[in-house]
């Protein structure tokens, strides 16, 4: 690992992004690891815009740079495009198949913001956390816990660094019982997705 691996976790308030960043957080404590959360920016109630700040390793800012972001895992498209400058070159960008617009805005299609992806200089990946949380848990609440696992899955580097055994330890932190076990297994269904998509790259 080089001294530090940045993740930004990028959204729409209401989208579970802080415990998304306090999950893989703690995961990296878990494992060993100088990590830290950084502050949110935007507007973390429900439809404002948000980025919260994951470093791994040591470093002195909490904050990542613009074009410094190793990952980005973004739980919204259009999201995905507004923070798509922070990802270094050569960078990993996965983005959850999903658009939130605000009422009466004029949005760019789906079509248009994924061209706009695919034309950056990163690899990117998308991914429907939507949807897989639905059939696993019965509702979208937990389309973070798919989007963490499916990032795992899909950047080798990441996956060198937290051990996803880490991650389901890391989960008992926010989730209890039953909820804990279907949160689990969402999270290794998404992760192995992750694995089979970066396996075609």
């Amino acid at each position: 690992m080089k001294n530090v691996y940045s993740v930004a976790v990028v959204g729409v308030g209401g989208q579970g992004l802080l415990t998304l960043g306090s999950i893989l957080g703690y995961a990296c404590m878990l494992s060993g690891l100088d990590v830290s959360v950084g502050e949110v920016h935007g507007m973390s109630q429900r439809g404002g815009s948000v980025i919260v700040h994951v470093r791994i390793g040591r470093n002195p800012s909490p904050i990542i740079p613009v074009g410094g972001a190793d990952h980005i895992i973004a739980m919204e498209l259009l999201e995905a495009a507004r923070y798509a400058h922070y990802a270094r070159k050569g960078g990993v960008l996965t983005a959850n198949d999903f658009i939130w617009p605000p009422p009466l805005s004029n949005y760019p299609s789906r079509e248009e913001i994924i061209g706009k992806m695919k034309g950056k200089e990163l690899l990117f990946y998308l991914f429907n956390a939507n949807d897989l949380s639905n059939r696993i848990v019965g509702s979208t609440v937990s389309a973070n816990i798919a989007m963490l696992g499916f990032a795992l899955g899909v950047d080798q580097e990441l996956r060198s660094i937290v051990n996803i055994k880490h991650v389901e330890e890391a989960l008992l932190e926010h989730f209890k019982g039953k909820v804990y076990e279907v949160n689990k297994e969402l999270l290794h269904i998404a992760y192995n997705e992750g694995l089979k998509h970066a396996e075609k790259k």
